[in-house]
């Protein structure tokens, strides 16, 4: 599941409930961060993420930015994850940026949002990739929470 680097963990989840049972493993060894969130904010932000694919967005990208999304970072992303870097602004920072919260909180937030992802049958358009099928929506939130769970230390 996950291997150590320098800075970060190295990790690829096969699976939504691979990412609770990380998450409540990491927490419960009060495993050290490496980058500028808490873990309980790195859960908040997945799980933010998560509730707007089953709830919907309140933003939208514009139509260039989704098409750069859709045929350029989407195809990317699904086949090699995401890196580190990217910094939201805007709209998208205000609704999945999280504020301090408490590991145990967001752990619990991360595990109903999965929870939902796993028995819940709607998905909303993504404001930057557009329409996308469950599975593709599952793969991307993979794809995110193997980007920031890997700035979670090993225990």
């Amino acid at each position: 599941m996950s291997t150590q680097t320098a800075d970060r963990r190295i990790v690829s989840y096969a699976s939504l409930q691979e990412i609770v049972d990380d998450a409540t493993r990491l927490t419960e060894a009060e495993a050290p961060i490496t980058g500028n969130w808490s873990k309980g904010q790195i859960f908040e932000h997945l799980a933010r993420l998560m509730d707007r694919t089953l709830d919907g967005f309140d933003f939208k990208m514009a139509w260039p930015i989704r098409m750069i999304g859709i045929y350029y970072f989407k195809p990317r992303i699904i086949k090699h994850g995401m890196k580190a870097g990217f910094q939201l602004t805007g709209a998208p920072k205000k609704a999945l940026s999280p504020d301090p919260v408490e590991d145990q909180a967001g752990l619990e937030h991360l595990k109903t949002a999965i929870h939902r992802l796993e028995t819940e049958s709607q998905r909303h358009a993504s404001p930057f990739f557009g329409e996308l099928t469950r599975d593709e929506w599952n793969l991307l939130h993979r794809r995110h929470a193997e980007l920031h769970m890997s700035f979670i230390a090993e225990p």
